[in-house]
């Protein structure tokens, strides 16, 4: 019979809860991975769940992170690697690390979000989007991804919102799209 690892790191617990709710990963995997039980994985999604994951009581929590509108990012994974090792080894990790928003005990970072920084946020996705399909190449998963939020619900939302005819703004993606097929058909003819 296997022992259990009990010796994991929070920051990568954390990580784990977050590849399983992504669709990333699998509890069984995960708990090998890990060296742990099936169960102890379930149990830190629950405990992420109920909000209870997260480490409070250590000496680097900030009281201001429990305010309502504070709310909590995962860190990117090569950032935790180096959390876990105690040494990270990229200049945005050491960066990172030196946030005062950033938590190393829980590998996560505390943001407060005002209405303001929303809204700019979502203009940000719609201007980006937009952006992308224009500049990346057709057929590549990033155009893909760009074309399938201009055709969602939330982009509809976001545009609906801030009083943008999202209407328009889909026929002008279609018409551009059209255009780049049609040129990038003529470059293959003339090569």
């Amino acid at each position: 019979m296997r022992t259990e690892n009990n010796n994991i790191h929070r920051a990568e617990k954390l990580l784990a809860v977050r590849r399983l709710l992504d669709g990333k990963t699998s509890t069984k995997a995960l708990a090998r991975k890990l060296g742990t039980a099936e169960r102890t994985v379930k149990s830190w999604v629950t405990l992420h769940k109920n909000g209870r994951l997260l480490k409070r009581d250590h000496h680097m929590w900030n009281p201001s992170w429990d305010r309502e509108n504070v709310k909590v990012h995962p860190l990117d994974e090569d950032i935790l690697v180096g959390i876990k090792k105690g040494r990270p080894n990229y200049e945005d990790s050491i960066i990172s690390l030196m946030d005062p928003e950033v938590d190393a005990v829980n590998g996560v970072t505390h943001v407060e979000w005002t209405d303001e920084q929303i809204d700019r946020l979502l203009l940000w996705m719609v201007d980006r989007s937009l952006e992308l399909i224009r500049d990346v190449a057709l057929g590549t998963n990033e155009f893909q991804e760009e074309l399938n939020f201009v055709n969602s619900p939330f982009f509809a939302l976001i545009c609906k919102s801030f009083g943008y005819d999202v209407d328009a703004l889909r026929t002008g993606v279609e018409a551009e799209v059209a255009y780049m097929q049609i040129e990038q058909k003529e470059e293959k003819t003339i090569n």
